[in-house]
Order: structure tokens, then sequence, then C-alpha cells
């Protein structure tokens, strides 16, 4: 009887345990300190950033200064639902500061959710970024800068580019003074490729016929499709071809390759601040051999080339390690003040689908509207493992985790 009361008294001390408090919610946290703080709250809403089904939470505030209507730069903070938290803050995009964002329109079309973050500059600057989020920071979807001189958006969605100048020009009227104009430039496009970092690959950047058009009878004639997923420290590229009459190669020559109908990859090559292009052709022959040659070589003579594997008739995977596209480091001197900064690893790299007569191209299907010619490029972009969209580096925005004990007053920039 004695040890039943005692097993009895212990399981009533069990049950009298109280269980381990959950973590604040944000709501919870965001509500307290701003109490505590006395913040100025400029925004707040609920949107899903991370596509896991449930909304998380965004807020924008600022703090007054003693002197009237002079307040602090906003703050932007995102309340992941799994518990994580990070803050925009301050400048990064550009000249200017960040601006509080509004809760998005939702519309029937919209599947891909963002954070649309916004900052401008007196001098006319104005700059925009999408943002979707995982659990360790945001991810960039799309971007866009503008100022006097240019106008240049990426998105990372449609994996398309644009990029418009506008040159100033001297007029002399009839009274004999100066006038400044602006004439735009034609638009210059390009794939705004990305190597996913899951299992799936992003679906097919778009091409253009970049040369021999007048030889070209459209997609029906010779198409090319471009799909990049990253692996580890390297990246493949998934190309799949199409031609009417396919041209094989007669062996391994760079000759051969050449007027065979083939694929072209083109990239820079950085040393001691200058750089190279580089240029490698890959085709098939006739029994379905893969065959691979340095039309432009990097500056080691001893580099091999890469892994090439035809998966089927239609489809070649080419495997590249990062160390050889990604051979200069991203520092904000590498990055125009005027540019939205890139993610932690970007490239410039082309892919072009020459489809031959037998004689040599007889046309050019690439990721530039322009010819290949080693100045021209499209830009790769390259996720980390497991992210379906690169991450922006911290200086952009100069974004950071928000630990549970981080005041709001220590994250105004």
């Amino acid at each position: 009887m004695h040890a039943s009361h005692r097993l009895s008294l212990l399981g009533l001390l069990v049950t009298a345990t109280p269980a381990a408090s959950d973590p604040q919610s944000f709501g919870g946290w965001f509500d307290a300190r701003v109490k505590a703080e006395k913040v100025v709250v400029r925004e707040r809403f609920q949107l899903d950033l991370d596509g896991d089904g449930r909304e998380d939470d965004v807020v924008c505030y600022v703090f007054e200064t003693p002197r009237e209507w002079v307040t602090t730069a906003p703050v932007i903070l995102v309340g992941l639902a799994t518990g994580e938290r990070f803050a925009l803050r301050g400048q990064g995009l550009g000249p200017g500061f960040v601006e509080c964002p509004t809760a998005p329109l939702a519309t029937a079309e919209e599947q891909l959710k963002t954070l649309q973050v916004g900052m401008s500059a007196p001098t006319g600057f104005r700059a925009e970024a999408s943002l979707r989020f995982d659990r360790k920071g945001p991810l960039l979807t799309r971007s866009r800068t503008q100022d006097q001189h240019h106008l240049r958006t990426v998105d990372l969605v449609l994996q398309d580019a644009e990029f418009i100048s506008f040159e100033s020009l001297n007029a002399t009227p009839t009274d004999g003074g100066d006038i400044d104009s602006a004439q735009e430039s034609p638009p210059v496009r390009s794939a705004a490729m990305l190597a996913s970092g899951t299992k799936v690959p992003a679906p097919p950047a778009p091409v253009w016929p970049s040369w021999g058009q007048k030889d070209w009878d459209g997609f029906a004639d010779a198409n090319l499709k471009v799909q990049w997923l990253r692996k580890g420290d390297a990246v493949t590229l998934i190309a799949t071809l199409r031609d009417d009459h396919p041209v094989s190669a007669a062996d391994a020559r760079v000759k051969a390759i050449f007027v065979a109908d083939h694929l072209e990859l083109w990239w820079r090559e950085w040393k001691a601040g200058s750089s190279r292009p580089v240029r490698l052709g890959v085709a098939r022959t006739a029994d379905g051999k893969p065959v691979a040659a340095w039309f432009q070589p990097p500056g080691r003579e001893d580099t091999p080339l890469p892994p090439v594997r035809w998966t089927a008739p239609d489809r070649l995977e080419v495997d590249l390690p990062l160390s050889w596209i990604l051979t200069r480091p991203l520092t904000p001197a590498a990055t125009l003040p005027i540019l939205l900064e890139p993610p932690s690893e970007r490239t410039d790299l082309t892919v072009a689908f020459s489809d031959s007569d037998g004689k040599g191209p007889e046309t050019l299907l690439s990721t530039t509207q322009s010819r290949p010619d080693g100045e021209t490029f499209s830009p790769l972009f390259i996720a980390e493992p497991e992210c379906p969209h690169p991450r922006l580096s911290r200086r952009v925005l100069q974004w950071v985790p928000v630990g549970q004990g981080t005041t709001l007053r220590e994250l105004v920039w």
C-alpha cells in the first residue's frame, strides 16, 4: 500500500508539472516591443512568403525623433510562421532608404506571393525588389532599378532581363540657348537564367534567334530550351535541342564540331581585374557519342573538358564547376552603385545552339538577343542548395536575423 501511495503521488506531481512554454508568437513579441519602446507602426499585414500555406507577418515601423515630423529610417520586419524573424533596414539597393511596403492586391493569376520592397532618392534613383523567404532569410525573385541614365529589370520567375539606357543630348533651340533632352536606346534583352538549388530545374529560359534570322523558319525549324540545376559545387546545364535536319559531327575536332549542329557555352574568365571569354563547343557523332572541344580555351592549359552527357537524342547535359565560372569574388567594389546588388552567387554566361547546314552555322539561337561575341552575356543566378531562388547577400538592405531578445531600437540602421 505504501508503494502504491508513493506511485500515486508521483503521478500527481508529473501531471501537475507545467509543460515547457511555446516560443512567443511574432505578434505577441512585436506588440510587447511596441508598447515598451513607443514606436510608430506604419504598415502591418500578413502574407505567405515561404510557400508553406501559412500566413507570415510583415510590419514596418519608425521612431519619431524629438524634432517634430522627423522620423528614423523605416525598418521592415518579417516574422515567418515557422518562428524565424528578419529585419530589412536602411540602404543596400543604391542611394536612398527603404520604404514601407504595402499589402499586395491578390489576383487569381498570382500564384507566387512576394514582398515588394522599394526605395528612392532625391536624385531620381528608384529601386524595387520582390522577395520570397525561407528559414535562412530573403530570396530574390525580381528587381528593377532606374535613374537618369538607365532602366534595368531582372525577373527570375520569367527568367528575363531588360536594359534601357537614356543618352543625354544637347539640342540648340532657335533662340540660341541650350536644352537637355534624353534619347531612349532600344531595349537590350537577355535571359536571366536561374540555377535552382532544388531537385527540380527552373522552367526553360527564353532564347532568341541572334544570328541568321533570314534562314530561320521558327521554333519548328530549330529550337533551344535551357534549364539549370545546382548540384553541390557545380551547376548542370540541361539543354533540349530541336532541329528538323540534324547534322552530326564527324569526330571530336574543333572544325568537325563547328560545322555540325552544336551547343556553345560562353563565360568570362577573370584574372588580375580583367576578363577573357571562354567558349566551349559540344556536339554528337552519328552513333550518339558526345564530343566537346574548347573553341576558346581557358587560361590554364591543363583545364580538362567538363563532363558531357546526351541523356536523350534531343537532350544534352553539361556539368560546370562553380570555380570555373565564379572566378571573381562579388564584393561591393565589383558592383556599380546604381545596380541592385546581386545575390551571393551570380555570373555571366551565354548558351547558344548553332543550327548548321553541314558547311557551317546557319542560325544561332541564344540566351542573348545579340549574337554571342565574348562581350555580351546573359546573367546566371545560382541558388543555394535546397533553395529555389538565389539568396540576397546581407549587404542588400543590411538584412539581419532577429532574436527573441532583440529590441526594435537596436534594428534601426
